[in-house]
């Protein structure tokens, strides 16, 4: 069986393999010769009409000589036979003829000239004068009253009054746009036949194979390189009357003598007569043998080559199929279907299976593109991904498009007026954002949008071009776009933070930082708005950092509800702003930054910010309107005083819980142990972890983490006082077993590490020491 599906397959493609270079050279060699034929045609068409260009030129211009001689003043006397005496009359003869000869002297092409004068039936040329000429030699007449101005008249025999010659006539009627009835006269030019042969015959410099004539309509012969045939009439041959029925060019073969001959004729649109010529087939196409003799040994060679292929190269070429073969038997030997050998239908199915395992993993590729997707977007934005080059056929495979610098991020978070979102309708919300956000944003630019769980998104958008100023502004006219789609067609409220544009991908997760402190400030701005970190964050001024400082006091007054305190640090802040001459935008700055430290102040106590935000849905506009910094303060200072109210009013319902004062008590006595957790304390008083995390948030206004770790620091820091004290010994003191974790925690709670904190300190008075 493996060596019939070889034979098989060999002779299919034999058969193919021969019928297409069969086909190649059918299609080369009819394509090529065809052309070449066509070609030749055509060259011999070329030529005839640079007959026709040549004749009509030589004939325009002696229609126009004639035009030009004929003005002259003693035309018009001759014509109209219009003489004062005798003297007049012979001085007009005398005139004219000299003209007459002059001009056949001056032009050699020329045969002779005539002036004939209805008025007085005298007719002359250059070389004689008939007065009252009888119809034996005036021939003229006779062409008085054609229809036309002009007329070239075929081959005939004219007498120019010395002798009679074969000649070519143009007829022209006087005056020159004269009707029959009006004429005087007639006025004719002769060319002699054997010239316009002549002026055909240099068209064809290596002479004409065959034979070339002239016809005019009737048939009658013009010129021809047989002298013979001149005054003949070739109407009745079959292949003339073809030529005159035809009015444009073309060609034809026709069999003369026995002789397969090409027939090539044009029409003049000048004088209508055809100008014709006939070629031996053979001798047209005599270009066309080198060719031909070249295509068909080329065509041996390539047969040549396809048998050898088919004999040697192919058996080479099929050896795998041989060998799949038996692989695919063994498989099916292994699978327990049997010793049978695998046939061309065997080998279908399992190419079927295959196909259909490949359908399968494309399907599995597809389903895990999202999660790809949302996998890559958050590795960019934690900053696990920072080399364009190495993530960007990721991307490319997931369908994003980015360019490798000029990066910005936004994070959303979308919510519904009047509504608690389930689960299920903040998923499909986030995605419809997301799917708006993408379609938006790369119709311009480039960029992704995923879901970042609980209502929330994550935007990251990329620009070619622009500098950072440039680029968010770009993003702001897209987020307020956005906005208002999702708010009019799906009735949602939308609040965006946005960070600042980034040069490299590296700094995208401090931009992704950023939006989400951006984010923050809805508390503020509320919600369905568009906020920009650059909006919030101050300039490089080490003065409104130290302003920032002092809100602390502020802060710490408010958690302890002293009214008196709080105002007096707030007044303070606001007259040391005053007096750094901090600009008008710093000071509201000021004022967003006390408003949003005090809502996390009372949110950390367990005041819900949708309660505290209340007076607060019009802060930004209401501190954009204070036209003086006293009227910021009263109103920070009003918004100050009703929070401190509301952490009164929990404070009032909460009441004492003697559980939790002996857990604190407890917390106080054994905060050096290092396993002191709050399983510890749910096993030592009989109640679930939750409820006393519960507990703890509800009478402490902290968690349990929190509160354990500011016993802990504040003790460490009343131990580093003493410098005989090893930083080591501190922290096993305090209850941490792992001194790099005691650093670590101290000195994000204080700022300095404990050996800086130790040196701050001794340069201090013990009174400022904390």
């Amino acid at each position: 069986m493996r060596n019939s599906i070889s034979a098989k397959a060999m002779m299919i493609y034999g058969i193919v393999f021969l019928f297409i270079i069969s086909l190649t050279f059918w299609l080369s060699y009819t394509g090529t010769v065809g052309r070449l034929q066509k070609d030749l045609k055509d060259t011999n068409l070329a030529l005839l009409k640079q007959v026709d260009s040549k004749i009509e030129g030589a004939f325009r211009q002696t229609e126009k000589d004639l035009l030009s001689m004929a003005e002259g003043l003693e035309f018009i006397y001759f014509m109209n036979n219009s003489y004062s005496d005798d003297a007049q009359r012979y001085s007009i003869h005398y005139t004219l003829t000299t003209r007459l000869k002059d001009f056949i002297a001056n032009n050699p092409n020329y045969s002779s000239v005539f002036a004939y004068s209805h008025v007085s039936g005298d007719l002359m040329t250059e070389a004689t004068f008939l007065k009252q000429a009888s119809t034996e030699f005036n021939w003229l007449a006779q062409y008085l009253d054609m229809p036309e101005y002009f007329k070239w008249l075929s081959t005939q025999k004219v007498w120019d009054g010395q002798k009679t010659k074969d000649v070519i006539t143009l007829v022209r009627s006087f005056p020159a746009l004269s009707s029959p009835g009006f004429r005087k006269g007639l006025m004719a030019i002769s060319i002699q036949e054997n010239e316009l042969f002549q002026m055909i015959k240099t068209i064809y410099e290596d002479g004409h194979p065959g034979h070339f004539f002239i016809l005019d309509a009737e048939g009658n012969v013009v010129t021809h390189d047989d002298k013979t045939q001149l005054y003949r009439n070739m109407k009745s041959l079959p292949y003339i009357t073809t030529i005159l029925t035809d009015s444009d060019s073309g060609s034809f073969n026709v069999k003369l003598d026995g002789v397969q001959q090409s027939v090539f004729y044009r029409t003049s649109a000048y004088t209508g007569w055809k100008v014709v010529s006939i070629m031996p087939e053979s001798t047209v196409f005599e270009p066309l043998k080198v060719t031909r003799n070249l295509l068909l040994i080329f065509a041996l060679i390539m047969f040549g080559l396809a048998l050898s292929a088919l004999f040697y190269v192919n058996r080479w070429t099929f050896k795998p199929l041989d060998r799949l073969a038996g692989k695919m038997s063994g498989m099916k030997q292994g699978r327990g279907q049997g010793t049978e050998s695998i046939g061309l239908s065997s080998l279908e199915h399992i190419f079927d299976e295959i196909l259909t395992d490949r359908e399968h993993l494309e399907q599995h590729v597809r389903d895990s593109k999202p999660m790809l997707k949302w996998k890559i977007m958050m590795e960019l934005l934690n900053g696990s991904r920072s080399d364009f080059h190495a993530v960007y056929h990721h991307l490319e495979f997931q369908g994003i498009r980015m360019y490798p610098e000029r990066f910005l991020v936004c994070t959303a978070e979308i919510s519904k007026d009047g509504e608690q979102l389930s689960p299920r309708d903040e998923a499909l919300y986030t995605y419809m954002f997301c799917n708006v956000t993408e379609e938006l944003i790369r119709s311009e630019h480039a960029g992704a949008a995923i879901d970042l769980g609980g209502g929330r998104a994550a935007v990251l958008l990329s620009f070619a071009e622009g500098d950072p100023e440039q680029n968010h502004l770009r993003t702001l006219v897209i987020l307020e776009l956005i906005l208002d789609i999702m708010k009019k067609q799906f009735g949602l409220s939308v609040t965006v933070g946005v960070g600042t544009c980034r040069m490299d991908m590296q700094e995208i997760p401090r931009s992704f930082d950023e939006s989400q402190k951006a984010l923050l400030y809805k508390m503020i701005f509320g919600k369905h708005s568009v906020i920009s970190v650059d909006d919030l964050q101050p300039p490089d001024r080490q003065d409104y950092y130290k302003l920032s400082r002092m809100s602390d006091p502020v802060m710490e007054a408010l958690r302890q509800t002293d009214r008196s305190k709080m105002l007096t640090y707030l007044s303070d802040t606001f007259r040391a702003a005053v007096e750094s001459n901090l600009p008008p935008e710093l000071i509201r700055q000021l004022c967003y930054d006390l408003m949003m430290k005090s809502l996390q102040t009372v949110s950390a106590i367990g005041i819900e910010p949708e309660i505290s935000m209340g007076p607060l849905s019009s802060i930004y506009e209401r501190i954009a309107k204070c036209e003086n910094w006293k009227e910021a303060e009263q109103l920070v200072g009003d918004i100050l005083e009703g929070l401190a109210s509301q952490i009164e009013e929990k404070r009032s319902q909460r009441g004492k819980n003697e559980t939790i004062e002996r857990m604190l008590a407890y917390i106080r006595t054994h905060y050096q142990e290092h396993d002191l957790s709050l399983e510890r304390l749910a096993s030592m008083f009989h109640l679930t972890p939750p409820y006393i995390s519960r507990l703890f948030k509800d009478h402490t206004e902290s968690n349990f983490i929190d509160y354990m770790i500011e016993i802990r620091i504040k003790a460490a820091m009343e131990l580093l006082k003493d410098k005989s004290i090893k930083v080591n010994d501190v922290s096993d003191a305090v209850g941490y077993a792992n001194t790099r974790s005691f650093l670590r925690t101290f000195k994000k709670y204080t700022g300095l590490t404990p050996t800086e904190y130790r040196e701050h300190m001794l340069k201090r008075e013990p009174s400022q020491i904390v």
